[in-house]
């Protein structure tokens, strides 16, 4: 069932966040920009969770938290994503919803194109918070797909 599908991968997101905020901790280099990568990856979703669900919010995507606090967001906002998949079929990830961007425009687009949106989205972000901890000497967490596959459903 797809339900299940983008639990597992919410799942996976959650897990692969956190395996980035454990490659830039305990460096004596920092760089800001990885901090706001990483906020906005947890931010994102969170406003993204709130479009689907019709709340009306004030979010920014680009609001800066500390690292610690990413860590708890990543979590929380995975619970609020999977209790919403749950009981979910594929006619209802199918269904269209309307929202506004930050600039006000409308669009619609399906939960399911929302979900792999959201999903596609941390992973581009994740890729760039590698890179710079690879520029800065640190190693980069592997948070490839295929890795947690390999880790955790054997």
């Amino acid at each position: 069932m797809i339900q299940v599908h983008f639990i597992h991968l919410f799942k996976y997101n959650d897990w692969a966040t956190k395996e980035a905020v454990n490659s830039i901790s305990g460096h004596d280099k920092k760089d800001e920009r990885i901090v706001e990568l990483l906020s906005h990856i947890v931010s994102a979703q969170r406003v993204w969770l709130n479009r689907i669900l019709a709340r009306e919010t004030h979010l920014d995507p680009w609001e800066k938290h500390s690292v610690e606090e990413c860590t708890v967001i990543s979590t929380a906002v995975t619970s609020e994503w999977i209790n919403f998949l749950e009981g979910k079929n594929e006619e209802d990830l199918e269904k269209r919803i309307e929202y506004k961007n930050l600039k006000g425009e409308h669009f619609t687009n399906t939960i399911k194109d929302i979900l792999t949106h959201v999903i596609n989205h941390s992973t581009y972000h994740r890729a760039q918070i590698a890179q710079k901890v690879k520029l800065l000497g640190g190693k980069p967490a592997v948070t490839d797909y295929i890795f947690y596959q390999r880790k955790f459903n054997k």
